[in-house]
């Protein structure tokens, strides 16, 4: 116990604060870092979980930038990123992610192939737009495999690559090659490749 100075008006004894043993301090420094680590992989496996049986394949990469939708309607505008008052991003503020090709089996058991531009939105990915990519999917095929054009996982330009492997007759040994190509300006190339 520790007593209060003479020179206050009052006196009483003022109890010391202990401190918790080391042990215990790190204890509750584990939970605080590694809490947030356990409840992202449990959401991960509710993710997962939830993900329907007829997806076959999904595959990343690339990036999209572009101005937002008040910045685009103003001419006068750079594209750069604008916030308002309290430092949030604006209408005008620069958007940004990363495409998507998923695959899923559709009702009659052929392959369906979606291209989908995720926004990386301040309160996680969110799906900004898909495409339907008619040029595979009106060939009735089946995809037996998806893969980025790089998969170092970084991108120097805007824009994506993949090809897409699928087989319009099963019986045969060798599927067809396609390129899924999005450029800079986010036009969509979808050709079957000539190698």
């Amino acid at each position: 116990m520790m007593t209060t100075p003479d020179f206050l008006p009052f006196s009483r004894e003022v109890p010391t604060m202990q401190l918790p043993s080391p042990k215990t301090l790190l204890i509750l420094v584990g939970l605080f870092v590694f809490a947030p680590a356990a409840s992202l992989a449990q959401n991960a496996e509710e993710i997962a979980e939830a993900l329907p049986e007829r997806v076959l394949f999904v595959t990343s990469g690339g990036f999209w930038q572009d101005a937002g939708d008040a910045a685009r309607q103003d001419a006068g505008t750079d594209g750069e990123a604008e916030t308002d008052a309290a430092g949030e991003p604006g209408a005008g503020a620069m958007r940004r992610g990363y495409f998507r090709l998923i695959v899923v089996r559709g009702e009659d058991n052929r392959s369906l192939v979606e291209l989908q531009r995720i926004e990386l939105a301040a309160d996680g990915p969110a799906l900004d737009q898909s495409t339907s990519l008619e040029e595979i999917n009106e060939l009735g095929a089946y995809v037996t495999d998806v893969r980025p054009e790089n998969s170092t996982g970084t991108s120097s330009q805007p824009g994506f690559a993949a090809f897409v492997y699928l087989k319009t007759d099963p019986t045969v040994s060798e599927p067809d090659t396609w390129t899924v190509f999005v450029d800079e300006f986010g036009d969509i190339l979808v050709e079957q490749s000539s190698n």
